[in-house]
């Protein structure tokens, strides 16, 4: 990570809002697979949140793409630097583009875990990467010295 523009803060905020997003999802999806035994009132406050399941998942992962442009926000100047000295903008988009989906891909695998362990689907969580790795092409487009 000597080259990359994540310190070890970024890259634990990229991890935790990841993993939030991967888990809140796994969450509806459990609470809609499992059979619950409750009051009505609580049945019935349940079915009405995973019905805008999609809904949520799909506003969760706005968090991600927002966490994407601050960060390349803050490191325009670091950017600039970079380029300054030689590094050249096609090395420092693909090394933040490697950065990124490794942060995704390790997240991805722990939330894999949980889905294995509590015998969930994971297509829902394959269409929260795929989504998440479009985030990623579109940021990657961002990177760019002011």
């Amino acid at each position: 990570m000597k080259y990359s523009l994540f310190r070890f803060n970024d890259v634990f905020e990229a991890f935790a809002i990841y993993f939030f997003c991967f888990v809140s999802n796994l969450i509806l999806l459990y609470v809609k697979v499992a059979d619950l035994e409750g009051s009505f009132i609580l049945m019935s406050f349940i079915e009405s949140i995973i019905d805008y399941q999609f809904v949520i998942s799909i506003v969760l992962t706005f968090i991600m793409m927002i966490f994407h442009y601050q960060f390349l926000n803050r490191r325009k100047v670091e950017i600039s630097c970079r380029i300054l000295v030689g590094d050249t903008k096609q090395k420092i988009m693909i090394r933040y583009m490697l950065n990124s989906l490794a942060i995704l891909l390790f997240t991805f695998l722990l939330s894999l875990s949980l889905n294995f362990y509590l015998d969930l689907n994971i297509t829902s969580n394959l269409y929260l990467v795929l989504l998440f790795i479009v985030y990623i092409l579109i940021s990657v487009g961002q990177v760019n010295k002011e």
